[in-house]
């Protein structure tokens, strides 16, 4: 990470950025290893309350438009950077509406259509008014899994029933940043974000860990496609979309597909816990009422940010250093 905060302190002599969500998983990494330099985040939570440094606070309820228009007008800020979302993909399917164009649909305070769909056109909209740059972070779920994995040029899957309502108001999120700020802003899709430690929440490799010694592992799917994302990879390609003003859609995630079952089987076995604990199921067969959909063929293919100089960690790779960075806690 020297590069990077060699970089950042760098940028952020002259540059103050707005991060909207520093304490979610993925934020909280980038506002830590940056040291705070320059950041001034905004939400519901100081991150300072648990110890994750920045310039500055500032209180704001992100699901309310007249609250983030104040904030933006008030923000001595040159760039932001969005982790907010509505992340539980089961919670997010009991907001699902019927018919998504209803006015009936949730929204206001802290619902999927809210924090998902809304927020981004709010903070677009305001990118290309002020001029300032936006980074927003998406997801692999606003694809139908039907033929991941999906490069950055491929569009989000209309409302169906393979999408699920949280991946759906992900992607309508999408279209609103590339719609209003197409020439100043940046949208970054990854894909089951994981990292070593963070006590606040945990992630997809740390929930297989702690179920594996707790003896409560449930079966993993054997035919689903994914990416996992080393969320480390993120935190270092921020800084240099935000240098360089980069726009367009840039994927990071594992350069090499997996399966939930196979990344479980690998993380396990490199842990040095018994394999012989894991069961197989198959999300072909999962029935529609018990779960939201996920992609079956889901994951990214990486493109744009090796054009940064910016190669993504593949998933064993990230598993050892996970591992290693636990065991030296």
């Amino acid at each position: 990470m020297a590069k990077l905060l060699e970089l950042w302190a760098w940028y952020a002599l002259s540059v103050r950025v707005l991060v909207l969500g520093a304490t979610s998983l993925v934020g909280s990494h980038f506002v830590a290893a940056t040291e705070g330099v320059g950041l001034v985040a905004a939400g519901r939570r100081d991150p300072r309350d648990i110890d994750i440094l920045v310039h500055e606070f500032r209180k704001a309820d992100l699901g309310q438009q007249e609250e983030v228009r104040i904030l933006l007008e008030e923000a001595d800020c040159d760039a932001v950077v969005n982790f907010v979302a509505r992340t539980d993909v089961d919670g997010c399917e009991a907001e699902r509406p019927e018919d998504p164009s209803s006015p009936a649909h949730p929204s206001g305070g802290h619902s999927a259509w809210s924090l998902n769909a809304e927020l981004p056109r709010w903070l677009a909209e305001e990118a290309a008014a002020s001029g300032r740059y936006l980074v927003h972070l998406s997801t692999d779920f606003v694809f139908d899994g039907t033929r991941g994995p999906y490069d950055e040029s491929e569009e989000p899957d209309p409302f169906g029933p393979k999408v699920s309502w949280y991946g759906y108001t992900k992607g309508v999120g999408e279209r609103a940043v590339r719609t209003h700020a197409p020439r100043s802003s940046a949208i970054v899709r990854i894909s089951y974000p994981y990292r070593s430690a963070y006590p606040q929440k945990l992630d997809f490799a740390r929930t297989l860990l702690a179920r594996a010694k707790g003896g409560t592992l449930y079966p993993l799917y054997l035919d689903q496609v994914i990416t996992p994302t080393w969320i480390p990879d993120v935190t270092q390609a921020l800084p240099l979309l935000l240098t360089k003003r980069a726009t367009g859609t840039f994927h990071i995630a594992s350069p090499l597909a997996t399966t939930p079952y196979a990344f479980a089987v690998t993380l396990l076995a490199l842990a040095g816990l018994p394999t012989k604990q894991l069961r197989s199921s198959l999300l072909a067969e999962q029935p529609p009422s018990v779960r939201a959909p996920r992609p079956l063929q889901g994951g990214l293919k990486i493109g744009g940010v090796r054009l940064l100089g910016l190669e993504p960690t593949p998933f064993e790779e990230g598993i050892r250093t996970l591992l290693h960075e636990r065991a030296a806690e």
